[in-house]
């Protein structure tokens, strides 16, 4: 026998209590006509005045029957039935006060509840999740409690209570409530998905971000799977924690075992963002893993673990796209473009840098290339013997260098358009009629 039939059980049954007080109401009966000593015969005499001489004739048992129905006997019960309405009537006033119904009415019923023991002409109130909070000020059996019919939702169980302590759950369908078995709360087998928007977040580099997320779960099943015959199984001791899951702020605000879920995800999540930087999350370096599949992962494992202990198994979790609040965001794209603006100066920096030594390396080279012509020119002046001509050569093959140089130099920078030219003019008057350079080619190919 549970605790729950334990505190219902009468001491004794009603059908005994009904026979004791029928014979106490014989025996109250019995003892009035006796104290009031009634003599049918001298009451019909002195009623009919002689009418029935032969009343004495009569049966006992129909003498006896009159004399109990006799005004002075029947007198007799007056204040027993008064007092018996007195009381009735003061019993219902002290129900409707102490369970705080709205009226009488709502007193009668649940008096007459409790006597018979059954709603008497009631039918089953339907109720569900979602309707319970609005039905329990409308219906005894919701505000007070049993006895009477109470109809669950398809795919919902009930918790009851009595004198607040845990008593049983309820599945689908119709059920009997004991007297004063209290319907605590009703749960939701079906699975449950809830959708947050706009979490707020702070990285690991203080930047404030929001984001959504979709998480799905429902009662825990206790490791059985949903059949035909049970679509909808559930683990008795994972309802109780669920019920009782709940805290309340005040009179409004009260978060059940729905809003667990919901909370502890939003909470983990700002842990686990906490630990990374804006970069890290957004853009990721290198080899480096999709930072949204490890972040939902990591809110998973971490969300399992905590609500595993309320009765509640999850199913899975989606975030959503990380947002940035427009001031931030611009902040983050300034702090984008001067990055961006620092790579470039440093490749443009590199850039002139290299173009620098390349015309120190042409400079060096056309240096080198002029002394090789000047002394080449020295030197075939000497073998020719003559000094003019020594001049006219070193002149020549100084510009020969100079227009060689030109030349290199075109690939790297553009030249004056004019400059080739002039070069050409200058080698013309050194040598009219190239002479110069035919002896001293003559004294190449002597050497």
């Amino acid at each position: 026998m549970s605790n729950g039939d334990m505190l219902v059980k009468p001491p004794i049954k009603r059908g005994t209590f009904l026979l004791i007080v029928v014979v106490m109401l014989v025996m109250y009966w019995t003892f009035i006509h006796f104290i009031e000593h009634i003599d049918m015969m001298v009451t019909l005499n002195a009623s009919w005045h002689g009418r029935f001489p032969n009343a004495r004739d009569l049966p006992h048992w129909l003498v006896t029957l009159v004399e109990l129905l006799h005004p002075r006997v029947l007198r007799h019960f007056i204040p027993l039935i008064t007092g018996w309405v007195i009381a009735y009537f003061a019993a219902v006033s002290l129900v409707r006060v102490l369970y705080d119904l709205p009226d009488n009415e709502f007193a009668r019923r649940f008096l007459g509840r409790l006597i018979t023991g059954q709603a008497a002409g009631d039918k089953p109130v339907m109720v569900s999740s979602r309707t319970l909070a609005a039905q329990r000020p409308e219906h005894v059996l919701l505000r007070v409690g049993g006895p009477g019919q109470l109809m669950v939702a398809s795919g919902e169980v009930a918790v009851t209570e009595i004198n607040g302590r845990y008593y049983r759950i309820l599945p689908a369908g119709n059920n009997n409530l004991r007297p004063f078995e209290y319907v605590h709360s009703i749960l939701s087998l079906r699975t449950q998905e809830r959708q947050v928007t706009a979490v707020t977040l702070v990285t690991k580099d203080a930047i404030e971000l929001t984001a959504d997320f979709t998480i799905t779960f429902h009662i825990d099943r206790g490791g059985t799977l949903p059949t035909r015959a049970q679509p909808y199984p559930f683990s008795p001791e994972a309802v109780e924690r669920a019920a009782y899951a709940q805290i309340n702020y005040g009179d409004q605000l009260t978060f059940n075992w729905l809003d667990i879920p919901v909370n502890t995800a939003s909470g983990l999540l700002r842990a686990v963002v906490s630990k990374y930087t804006l970069d890290d999350l957004l853009y990721p370096r290198g080899n480096a893993r999709e930072p949204h599949y490890i972040v939902t992962q990591e809110l998973e494992r971490k969300v399992r673990n905590s609500i595993d202990d309320s009765g509640i198994e999850l199913e899975s979790i989606r975030i959503g796209r990380l947002e940035l609040p427009e001031k931030a965001k611009e902040q983050y794209i300034k702090h984008w473009q001067a990055g961006l603006d620092m790579q470039i100066r440093l490749t443009l920096a590199e850039g002139e840098a290299n173009s620098l030594e390349e015309a120190e390396i042409v400079r060096a080279e056309a240096e080198v290339i002029m002394i090789q012509a000047i002394a080449e020119g020295l030197e075939n002046a000497r073998r020719a013997g003559s000094t003019g001509t020594m001049r006219d050569i070193i002149a020549l093959r100084l510009v020969e260098a100079l227009e060689k140089m030109a030349r290199q130099s075109q690939s790297y920078e553009q030249l004056p358009l004019s400059l080739l030219p002039q070069i050409e003019h200058i080698r013309l008057q050194i040598d009219p009629k190239n002479q110069l350079s035919a002896t001293s080619q003559d004294s190449e190919v002597e050497t």
